[in-house]
C-alpha cells in the first residue's frame, strides 16, 4: 500500500486554497462538506489523525459499498454552523480543508483498490 500523504502535501494543498482567495463563507461550507463525508464514510471519522493512519481499509464503515455515502445538504449546513461559530481563521480553514480533501482522496483509493479485489 502506498504510503499517505504527508504534512508537506497537506501544506502545499494549504497554499494553493490561500491563492484561490476563496471567500470564508465557502470555505466554511467546504470543510463542514469534507468533515462529514469523512465521518459518513469512515468508523470515528472525526477521530482520524490523518497523517498517522495506516490502512484505511480497516476503517471504513460497514455500510460504505463501493462508493462514498453522500452527506445530505442538512448535515452540511449544521456543521457549517458549528464551524462558523467558532471563527476559526482562515489559515487554519485553509489547513483544515486541504487536509480532509487528501484523506478523501485517500479513502476514495481505499475504495477502488478495494472494490478491485472483490
Amino acid at each position: 500500500m502506498k504510503k499517505l500523504f504527508t504534512k508537506e502535501d497537506v501544506e502545499i494543498l494549504a497554499y494553493q486554497r490561500y491563492k484561490s482567495g476563496e471567500d470564508y463563507g465557502k470555505s466554511v461550507w467546504y470543510l463542514a462538506e469534507l468533515c462529514v463525508k469523512i465521518n459518513k464514510n469512515i468508523k470515528n471519522g472525526y477521530d482520524i489523525k490523518p497523517l498517522e493512519t495506516d490502512n484505511l481499509v480497516l476503517l471504513l464503515n460497514e455500510n460504505v459499498n463501493g462508493e462514498l455515502i453522500q452527506p445530505t445538504e442538512e448535515e452540511i449546513k449544521e456543521l457549517a454552523g458549528t464551524i462558523y461559530s467558532e471563527h476559526p481563521e482562515k489559515s487554519k480553514l485553509h489547513f483544515f480543508i486541504a487536509e480532509k480533501q487528501l484523506l478523501l482522496e485517500e479513502i476514495n483509493n481505499v475504495l477502488e483498490e478495494h472494490q478491485g479485489k472483490c
